[in-house]
């Protein structure tokens, strides 16, 4: 495969290079941009009314990521990144701008690609991006439609111009597994839950025969010991990357083009692994027809490969968190026979078979992305008039396919015979597994207008967007999800006085046909206000101030991304049957009403307001932006359950509503210094981000007012108070309550009885109240570039505060038969002699029994989730251009990087980012690279 990547990359390479030669340019992060990239134009800095972030392509590259999903993580202000999947291919993160605006289960920003909506991150890489903007406030958004309302992402990829420039990348790196849960070992399982069966009267199931067994460990057969994440993990991977790009203009013709490689490997130890490939081409075109047309074309296609066990990755991780060390041997035979696996009563399968001898999968994902358009010069018609029409095509395919085998397996008997269950049959026929399809297609128009007199500017545009998204899934037949469509006119008018004070106009007329046709329409508009301060007379006097302005906008926007298709419609399902008719002889077939619909529903609606102060000081060295931000979100739909009576005669069918209202308001700020003493350059940042979001109507059950959602944040955890372990049976006695979860006993959890109006001293759900948030109130980054002689340094910090996590999957909440993680060790035994449990226990008493009294979410289980990371360090040198001269280079640099260096945090065990990491899936990762990079 590498061979075939390495052919093709030649020839793609070598036919580039017939149409152009020249020099490469080399820019600085921290250099001041003088446009914005707002939607469907740019717009001179100093007249744009509305909050952007912008990060450059340069920024993305320090990062070892392939694509953008993680390494945008603390580049942009108002951008919160959560890393998720780190699967091999399928690296992926939740993307939030400004916070949780419609509550924990609000959709991420609207991604938009070279102009055209719905694209996913995934279709791009690092490589190919020119710049990204995050835009946050409501003019900034508002032409994008009834999608943009959480913010929108906006990537530009490169385009050529100028002289020919060539840029080669090549790239090795290692990911190294961080945070591997620990889990005990058989002679302590079997101990403990012995243990565990005794804290709830039952008999022991291991006798001591057994335990000794098992803690001589000379019978791998008998008393089996395996620590599965040892054998089956590897403690690190590899990755290798190779980009090859050329870029320029030439004969009215503009050209940058793109051929990318990554391969990476799983982690597994055991059989072949998994192995990713991608390899991605991207060709913008842009051509000058006359003095009046111009076109573009821009056509990109990426290639996903993974092959791998006929066992996906979150199935393996899953083994190796829940298969207990005791469960079945590996092997069978008195020397391991690899050809004899075992099993046992409690697991029918054998990890070692499921990755070796359960078949294969190959898996396809092919993507192709086409912009095509035309640009119209019309000012031989009017003067400062422009229009504009596109049309983009995206498909996606993704296939799996592969053989699965059988396997036999062998255990252990008590009367020293052996078992053998299942076949071996490695023969097997090809299936199909998965087939599915995506289609988007977008057509735009726009026709722009500026024009200026005096100290008057004015710059209009107007857009088209017509978009229809579609998802199929074709496997025994096909079937397919309805279709996506909407459509949106919008209306920028943006005046300048003296470039000192600025007005600004945004409307938009948003379509969608996930309503009835008399409310498929919703229209809505923004205002938004400038003022220079830094042109007017009385501060010209000032050396130290470069750039002082304020700004400012409201409006309000609709948003339909939340609502399902025929949501207004009523549907009936099948409800049993009876019979009628002579001696019963004929069956008629009852119904019920399975969705109730809902003819006046609409659009969700936000109210908006931002207000802004930017800042440049003493030369341009000192850069600041600040925004405050208010954001009031109503109209939400929600199944209405509780605001109904009872008597209407709704049972478990509710009608969907608008009616749910949260508020969102928070504050963020971005500063920058950046220098040059003699031949050192360089620059150190900082952002900042706190937002906090609260119910202020909701759909609820009002029982007790504690318990009230309404006034409090929509991410609010809702638990049990906690005072500490129960020391003995007469603490028990003593706190007199009884537990709706189980038998109260010493070291369990005391959990506080809240309501005890009643009377009757019941811990049950109604003493839960709210004990902590899962959404970060602070989000927050660091940043240093130097330069210095060819030598540069680029490091990146980035940090969340102001939230907790509940700390309740399999490796804290180890009950009934599942696995002990280590966090068992501390148990709560009682001590037979005293009655007290030992000092210094640490986990509450186990329990063989599911969902116990302790086992739920309670502040004992809450820990502050704030955490800082090293998330880039990149160290790199240019070679003297005297030196890459001799090889007809124009410069020439070697790099070494880093990404999760370390963490800081009070969680320990786990990665506080991504607590499920190394359960379900891949662990997290820190990662080191080397390459070099060739400009010529």
């Amino acid at each position: 495969m590498k061979k075939i990547v390495l052919l093709i990359m030649s020839i793609y390479c070598g036919g580039v290079a017939l149409l152009a030669q020249g020099n490469n340019i080399i820019r600085f992060d921290g250099q001041q941009d003088s446009v914005v990239a707002l939607p469907y134009m740019q717009i001179d800095k100093e007249r744009s009314v509305g909050a952007v972030s912008t990060v450059t392509g340069e920024q993305l590259s320090h990062s070892t990521r392939y694509g953008i999903n993680t390494a945008m993580t603390g580049l942009a202000s108002g951008l919160f990144v959560l890393g998720g999947s780190t699967n091999p291919g399928s690296e992926a993160a939740t993307w939030k701008i400004r916070g949780l605006s419609r509550g924990n289960d609000g959709d991420g920003p609207l991604i938009v690609i070279d102009g055209q909506n719905n694209r996913s991150l995934s279709s791009i890489t690092i490589e190919e991006v020119e710049s990204v903007q995050v835009l946050k406030d409501i003019t900034a958004k508002m032409l994008y439609g009834s999608k943009a309302a959480n913010g929108v992402i906006m990537i530009t990829t490169k385009r050529g111009k100028g002289k020919t420039r060539y840029h080669a990348t090549g790239e090795f790196g290692l990911k190294q597994a961080v945070h591997i849960p620990e889990f005990i070992n058989s002679k302590d399982y079997t101990r403990l839950y012995n243990q565990a069966l005794k804290n709830d009267g039952l008999a022991s199931l291991y006798s001591a025969e057994d335990i000794a067994g098992y803690a001589a460990a000379n019978n791998p057969e008998k008393y089996p010991d395996v620590d599965f994440y040892d054998i089956f993990l590897k403690e690190n991977t590899q990755f290798y990357r190779a980009n090859l790009q050329v870029e320029g203009s030439r004969n009215k013709i503009g050209y940058f083009l793109n051929l990318g490689y990554y391969g990476e490997n799983g982690l597994e130890a055991v059989g072949d692994g998994t192995k990713y490939t991608r390899l991605n081409v991207r060709s913008n075109l842009d051509y000058q027809i006359n003095d009046y047309i111009s076109s573009y074309l821009d056509i990109a296609a990426r290639w996903d490969l993974w092959s791998r066990p006929n066992l996906s990755y979150s199935v393996f991780f899953n083994s190796l968190s829940t298969h207990r060390p005791n469960d079945y041997p590996l092997f069978m035979g008195e020397y391991g026979d690899e050809n004899s696996l075992g099993w046992g009563v409690n697991q029918s399968t054998n990890l070692y078979g499921e990755l070796t001898r359960k078949g294969y999968a190959d898996d396809e994902n092919s993507f192709a992305q086409t912009n095509m358009g035309l640009k119209f010069n019309l000012n031989h018609l009017v003067r400062g008039l422009t229009a504009k029409v596109s049309l983009s095509y995206d498909a996606y395919n993704a296939i799996s396919k592969g053989k699965t085998y059988t396997y036999s397996r062998v255990r252990l008997e008590e009367d020293g015979s052996y078992v053998r269950v299942g076949e071996d049959n490695l023969k097997g026929t090809e299936s199909k597994f998965s087939d599915d399809t995506y289609r988007n297609l977008g057509l735009n128009g726009q026709v722009d207008y500026s024009t200026s007199w005096q100290k008057h500017e004015l710059l209009a545009n107007m857009v088209y967007n017509v978009q229809r998204k579609s998802v199929k899934t074709i496997l025994n037949g096909p079937s397919t999800i309805q279709d996506d469509k909407s459509m949106n006119v919008g209306l920028r008018m943006n005046y300048a006085y003296d470039r000192k004070y600025i007005v600004e106009l945004d409307a938009s007329l948003m379509g969608s046909d996930k309503f009835i046709k008399e409310n498929r329409w919703g229209m809505f508009g923004a205002v938004g206000l400038a003022w220079n301060i830094s042109r007017e007379n009385f501060m010209r006097e000032l050396d130290w101030l470069d750039v002082l302005r304020v700004k400012g906008s409201f409006g309000v926007m609709g948003y339909d991304n939340a609502y399902d298709y025929l949501m207004y419609e009523s549907f009936y399902s099948s409800n049993g049957n009876f019979r009628t008719g002579n001696k019963n002889s004929m069956i008629e077939y009852g119904h019920k009403i399975s969705q109730i619909g809902n003819k006046d529903f609409t659009f969700e609606k936000s109210r908006e307001l931002n207000i802004g102060l930017e800042g440049r000081f003493l030369k341009d060295r000192l850069a600041l932006d600040a925004n405050y931000f208010y954001e009031y979100r109503y109209d939400i739909p929600t199944e209405l359950k509780y605001q109904i009576p009872s008597y209407v005669g709704f049972n478990a069918t509710y009608p969907n509503m608008n009616y749910n209202e949260i508020s969102n308001r928070g504050f963020e700020l971005s500063v920058s210094w950046g220098d040059r003493t003699g031949a050192l350059k360089y620059q150190v940042g900082a952002n900042f981000m706190y937002t906090k979001a609260i119910h202020e109507k909701i759909d609820e059950k009002n029982m007790y007012t504690h318990q009230n959602r309404a006034g409090r944040e929509t991410d609010a955890i809702m638990g049990w108070l906690a005072d500490g372990l129960y020391q003995n049976e007469a603490e028990v006695q003593e706190h007199g309550v009884i537990s709706k979860y189980g038998n109260i006993k010493p070291g369990d959890i005391k959990l506080l009885d809240v309501i005890n109006d009643r009377g009757d001293n019941i811990i049950d759900d109604y003493d839960k109240v709210f004990i902590g948030n899962s959404f970060p109130r602070v989000n927050y980054a660091l940043n240093l570039n130097l330069e210095y002689k060819g030598i540069s340094l680029y490091l990146l910090g980035q940090g969340v505060a102001g939230f907790d996590r509940m700390m309740s999957n399999s490796y804290y909440f180890c009950t009934g038969q599942s696995k002990y993680s280590e966090k068992v060790l501390g148990t709560a035994i009682v001590n037979p002699e005293t009655g007290n449990i030992q000092q210094g226990a640490t986990y509450p008493r186990l329990t063989s029994l599911d969902n116990g009294h302790s086992y739920r979410a309670s502040t004992y289980w809450i820990e502050k989730g704030s955490y800082f990371k090293l998330r880039t360090a990149e160290l790199a040198y240019t070679i003297p251009a005297s030196i890459c001269s001799k090889i007809g280079a124009d410069n020439l640099k070697v790099f070494v990087k880093g990404d999760n260096l370390f963490t800081l945090s009070t969680i320990k065990d786990l990665d506080p980012e991504n607590i499920n990491a190394g359960l379900t899936g891949n662990p997290m990762f820190r990662t080191f690279s080397v390459g070099i990079v060739l400009n010529y």
